[in-house]
């Protein structure tokens, strides 16, 4: 029995959002740590258009911290700044040369953070312990909740203007967003308080 007939849609395209992907097959993003000096460079270039060439119809590249906060480890890229622009471009431009589409993610770990590594306090909804961080993190201020909501417009506009198809906000595992619909970790009485006994919104 061939591929074709054990997965009969896998290799058919699909319209998503007015983009037509050659197949159903996506390259899900993690952390290669290539960056140099917090940049994408010839490395970086030449292992997304790897997976491109290999056939994947839209790469997801590895996460954007979205504030200095969000640094987890020492190859991400840097953040609050538009120097990246340029460097993502010419993989953007790469992919697309390749006929596939090219999404970043976008996260922050909120009281996950490791700040021998982001040289930061690490911030969450309501103080929690860290995972990586004996510190713990600090209760975020309501300015810090702005500032870091901020942080996450900026990213994705950096990432339409590298010529990014779109953006994956990271909301699982327990990071920053995580966290704030968890109400385990999200004991705050002001308006950003968890969603116990709330609706769900979707945006979009």
């Amino acid at each position: 029995m061939s591929k074709n007939e054990i997965f009969p849609r896998l290799f058919s395209p699909v319209d998503l959002r007015g983009h037509v992907l050659r197949n159903r097959i996506v390259f899900g993003a993690h952390t290669a740590n290539m960056s140099e000096q917090g940049l994408p460079g010839e490395r970086h270039l030449a292992y997304y258009r790897e997976r491109a060439l290999g056939g994947a119809a839209m790469l997801v590249i590895e996460p954007m911290p979205v504030h200095p906060a969000a640094v987890l480890t020492r190859g991400n890229f840097r953040n609050s700044t538009d120097e990246v622009i340029p460097h993502f471009r010419k993989i953007t431009d790469s992919v697309h040369e390749e006929g596939s589409l090219i999404l970043q993610q976008l996260y922050h770990v909120g009281q996950h953070g490791d700040a021998d590594n982001s040289y930061h306090a690490n911030w969450s909804p309501s103080g929690m312990p860290s995972y990586h961080d004996s510190d713990g993190s600090h209760s975020m201020l309501e300015a810090e909740i702005e500032e870091t909501i901020g942080g996450f417009v900026q990213a994705a506009r950096r990432c339409r203007d590298a010529g990014f198809d779109g953006v994956e906000v990271w909301a699982a595992y327990h990071g920053m967003v995580d966290q704030f619909w968890t109400p385990w970790s999200n004991q705050r009485t002001d308006r950003w308080g968890g969603l116990a006994g709330k609706p769900y919104a979707i945006f979009t």
